[in-house]
């Protein structure tokens, strides 16, 4: 691919040779004759006099004199140029359109012929499967479950009943959708299980990684919104909705009723606890315990979650405990002890 292309691609503004050939995108660290590499931050400047790349995408700001000699696309988002520049090298596999004799489609299921079943995939009455969907091996589509278009199911998946998935949604290996919520009451002898009978939506341009595990709901429904990234090891219980937009790291837990806005972003580990509400644009920095409901436009940190700037005073404080422990141990030596008096000193 030529320089030149890939600029016009990213908008960008290109300085230099836009005929050099460009056979692959590498990090700044590994990059060699061929490559395409990239600049996100300036604090990595000091690596580029040793850099083998043919050519940079770089901030409007870079150092100019630095990259002197050296094909350039200046951009506004070098972190966006980044992704858009791997889309163009990120070639996706293609397999044949339809069902393998290895799978297993029941006669009541409705599945495109533009779909793509691999071996060993279990497709259960009343399910629908649309076209371009690609579905690989040992993954389970339960009953009436629908999974739109150009949805990307990877290996060991399993969808259970009722589950709709929306269009362009792509889940990697291990997901389980549309699980039990854990709900029981006790009835005076033991745990009695309460029926999940709702169910589980993900509208379109979801991501969800891997081993993530999003319940179904109790009466109606569980949401996942559109264009939501979830990371792997996530945990989403039953009547949570999560707002259009959302991103959230490994290992958060959202409880049961709880609801999401949009365009929140959670770091890892972030717990929810039931039947909070989470507004728009709220961040909270990982490892964050949310025991109560949180205003729109809120940053939070800690667990009980705090305002991010009154952590962040919490942790000031803490490194100088040390200090003031031995502060006041030392003025604790110079008062009178029990049964003494100014006299005996």
């Amino acid at each position: 691919m030529k320089l030149a292309e890939i600029a016009a691609r990213i908008e960008g503004k290109l300085s230099g040779n836009g005929e050099t050939e460009i056979r692959g995108i590498a990090a700044l660290g590994e990059a060699q004759e061929g490559d395409i590499t990239f600049l996100l931050s300036r604090s990595f400047e000091r690596l580029i006099p040793d850099c083998r790349a043919s050519a940079y995408i770089v901030g409007e700001d870079a150092d100019q004199a630095l990259l002197a000699g050296r094909s350039v696309i200046a951009v506004a988002n070098p972190d966006l140029a980044q992704a858009l520049t791997a889309e163009l090298f990120d070639i996706p596999r293609t397999f044949e359109k339809g069902v393998s004799p290895s799978a297993y489609v029941s006669p009541r299921a409705h599945v495109s012929g533009k779909a793509s079943i691999l071996p060993y995939v279990y497709v259960d009455e009343g399910a629908v499967v649309e076209a371009n969907v690609l579905i690989y091996p040992f993954c389970f589509v339960g009953r009436d479950a629908i999974v739109g278009e150009d949805t990307v199911i990877y290996p060991n998946v399993s969808i259970y009943a009722g589950t709709v998935i929306g269009r362009r949604v792509i889940v990697h290996a291990g997901a389980v959708l549309g699980s039990d919520g854990f709900g029981y009451v006790w009835d005076g002898r033991r745990h009695k299980k309460k029926p999940q009978i709702g169910m589980l939506e993900i509208e379109d341009d979801v991501e969800i990684g891997a081993n993530t595990c999003i319940d179904r709901a109790t009466l109606h429904k569980t949401v996942v919104a559109k264009g939501t990234k979830i990371d792997n090891l996530v945990q989403i219980s039953h009547n949570v909705s999560v707002g259009n937009n959302s991103v959230m790291a490994a290992q958060v837990g959202i409880a049961g009723s709880s609801s999401l806005g949009k365009n929140v972003v959670f770091g890892g580990k972030v717990g929810v606890a039931d039947h909070v509400a989470v507004g728009d644009n709220v961040m909270a920095a990982g490892g964050t315990g949310i025991t109560k409901s949180v205003k729109a436009n809120s940053i939070v940190a800690g667990n009980p979650h705090m305002a991010h700037r009154d952590w962040l005073k919490m942790q000031g404080y803490l490194r100088r405990l040390p200090d003031l422990f031995e502060r006041v141990r030392k003025m604790e030596s110079r008062l009178p002890q029990e049964g003494e008096d100014d006299r005996d000193r």
